[in-house]
């Protein structure tokens, strides 16, 4: 494929680098400017006069929609959906052969990922624990955490770059891993698991690239959606807490009980009925017999995990590269429509 922007992201995962201050602030500043227009077509303003947190795509033409789970500084995940050539039958037959970077030039899918773009997991355990040793010694941006921000801010610049190019085809949710600050308030928690990687996150920032990078990667994920609406579906980063409104989806950022509980939801720790509930609040009240709610959140075992009567379809799993497919006026069957976007991980 011959294309100025598929040779960019493609470069930008070949350099192996850290990008420098003016690079990541500039493509952070713009994904800014991008997100603050938003488009009240599919997405409502919220009372403070910002785009709202509900993307809402119930009322525009049906497209082929590829839903991303966690992604935790996998560049090549991302760089593997974009390059995935999709089964017979799911983008519209004169697009047979095309990819998914392909289609999204041409208008024809769209792209929603659940969020969680920084802090590589499992895979980077011991290099999070070498990178803890530094950190309690003073050390902020030594070899290991170089290593691990090297990936986490690349894929950070392709998910920017991907929504700078396809604003209104390629949306990233915020999941509960958008928090480069670390905070704790509206919503948010810091976070630590295997070391205390929101803190050394938050210091590694701050040394290498100073408070003003800091401040606008930090608005971009202030203002990030949270939810998506389609015919066939609804998208969050984790299960829904409780059976939130419409009008407080809208405005969830004005609720830090809204936003936890669409990114921090334990296992078994929603409500039950919530699920049906949403679906109904946003796509009708019949909606519940052909629609399905898909989220991430918590690895599972296997493809994919099954809640609240089935209605709850989980599928992140770090040792997959899976997505999910819903087709337009297909009911979603997560036996054959998530599947893998390479065939050995």
């Amino acid at each position: 494929m011959s294309d100025p922007f598929y040779e960019k992201i493609h470069a930008l995962y070949e350099a192996q680098h850290l990008p420098s201050h003016d690079e990541l602030f500039k493509i952070a500043d713009r994904t800014a400017s991008v997100l603050d227009a938003g488009d009240e077509s599919y997405c409502p303003p919220s009372r403070n006069g910002k785009p709202g947190s509900l993307l809402d795509f119930t009322k525009l033409p049906e497209l082929p929609l590829v839903v991303v789970p966690d992604i935790h500084a996998r560049v090549y995940f991302l760089l593997n959906v974009l390059d995935f050539v999709p089964p017979a039958g799911f983008l519209d037959k004169s697009l047979g052969g095309k990819s998914v970077l392909e289609a999204l030039e041409l208008g024809a899918v769209r792209i929603v990922c659940v969020g969680d773009a920084l802090h590589a997991e499992q895979r980077a355990r011991e290099r999070w624990l070498e990178a803890l040793q530094d950190f309690e010694n003073g050390i902020f941006d030594g070899k290991p955490m170089r290593e691990e921000m090297e990936e986490g801010l690349t894929l950070l610049e392709l998910i920017m770059a991907c929504k700078c190019r396809f604003p209104a085809a390629f949306h990233f949710l915020k999941g509960n891993h958008e928090n480069i600050t670390n905070r704790y308030g509206g919503g948010d928690f810091p976070f630590r698991k295997f070391a205390d990687e929101g803190e050394m996150v938050l210091r590694f920032m701050r040394r290498v690239y100073g408070d003003d990078v800091l401040h606008v990667v930090s608005y971009c994920e202030d203002i990030l959606p949270l939810i998506a609406a389609f015919p066939g579906c609804v998208v969050s980063h984790a299960e829904p807490r409780r059976a939130f409104s419409r009008d407080e989806l809208i405005n969830a950022r004005q609720s830090a009980d809204v936003v936890a509980g669409l990114t921090w939801t334990e296992n078994e720790g929603a409500e039950q009925g919530s699920v049906k509930a949403i679906i109904g609040e946003l796509l009708g009240a019949g909606a519940s017999g052909h629609a399905v709610y898909l989220a991430g959140h918590r690895p599972v075992p296997g493809k994919y995990a099954l809640r609240q009567d089935g209605l709850f379809i989980q599928f992140h799993n770090t040792e997959m590269q899976n997505v999910a497919l819903v087709s337009p006026g297909k009911k979603f069957d997560p036996e054959s429509d998530i599947m893998p976007v390479v065939d050995d991980y």
